[in-house]
């Protein structure tokens, strides 16, 4: 009886440590996959991390692109306008100097000269008279040569002014002639400035077209 007590005992000290044993194996693999899940976690956490720090450098990059595009742009708007502030300038001048000079004709008035019963003007032909081109373009110059043949002077020569910036049509007169300039500014229209002539010329009139 009493080893039969002591195997009883025996065996049920044994099945304690299978048991323990069993539930120490068990809490080991719990914890070994808890650790594989923790280091699989913070391996795509360092993956994120490291997409997210490209995907910022690239944002900056552009970003920084973008500022130097804006830059360059600001720098051709000011000019631009720097441009376009200067040409304001010059046309607000020519139209200030056409004015000034418009004043002083009027002022100065007018004078007419004698018709022929043809319905020429007497004597138009004696005039030596000059055409050229204030505007650029030889072709200017030709109509207009055209046109005072029309009106019964003799154009001797037509050529291009040494300016292209002429505001209008302007008939030059040498000492003595200003009387038939003023008379053929009336008839090439009242925007048509007269000037005396300030430099040596064997013509009576010098036409320069402008406008």
């Amino acid at each position: 009886m009493p080893n039969r007590s002591l195997c009883l005992v025996a065996l049920i000290v044994l099945v304690m440590a299978v048991s323990g044993c069993m539930v120490t194996k068990s809490a080991y693999d719990q914890k070994e996959e808890e650790a594989n899940l923790l280091a699989k976690t913070a391996s795509d956490l360092e993956r994120k991390n490291k997409e997210m720090t490209a995907r910022s450098e690239r944002l900056q990059a552009e970003n920084d692109e973008l500022k130097k595009q804006l830059a360059a742009k600001d720098d051709q708007l000011r000019l631009k306008s720097e441009e376009i502030a200067r040409q304001d300038a010059k046309q607000a001048a020519m139209v200030h100097e056409v004015d000034r000079m418009k004043a002083q004709q009027a002022k100065s008035g007018g004078g007419d000269i004698k018709e022929s019963p043809a319905g020429k003007p007497a004597g138009l032909k004696s005039i030596r008279l000059k055409v050229l081109s204030g505007e650029g373009k030889i072709d200017s110059a030709k109509r207009m040569a055209k046109r005072l043949t029309t009106m019964g002077y003799r154009v001797e020569t037509v050529g291009m002014a040494e300016s292209s910036d002429y505001p209008a049509n302007t008939v030059y007169f040498a000492a003595k002639h200003k009387k038939e300039a003023r008379a053929l500014a009336s008839k090439l229209g009242k925007e048509t400035i007269v000037k005396p002539l300030t430099w040596k010329s064997v013509f009576s009139l010098i036409v320069v077209t402008g406008g």
